[in-house]
């Protein structure tokens, strides 16, 4: 299974494909994207979608987890505690 990946280091993928390419502006040319989305994303104001991630060989993988269980309690009227469990 492949390590996944951050989005700084798509960032440094990105930025060594725009060196090799002759830029930014050639890269985005390239991948049919506009220059100031690549820009913008090498800025960290967006998050890579599929017109960066696929040229760069790269796809989003959604990870589902584990919610953790949360404390509940049950009050009578007096403020006294009568049961604590976890919900899910």
């Amino acid at each position: 299974m492949a390590r996944a990946l951050r989005e700084r280091d798509v960032a440094a993928r990105l930025r060594a494909a725009c060196k090799e390419a002759g830029g930014q502006a050639l890269w985005a040319a390239g991948a049919g994207v506009s220059r100031s989305y690549v820009s913008e994303f090498l800025a960290g104001r967006v998050s890579p979608g599929d017109a960066i991630l696929f040229p760069l060989g790269l796809e989003r993988d959604v990870r589902y987890v584990p919610r953790r269980p949360r404390e509940v309690a049950l009050y009578d009227e007096h403020g006294v505690t009568l049961l604590v469990a976890e919900a899910l």
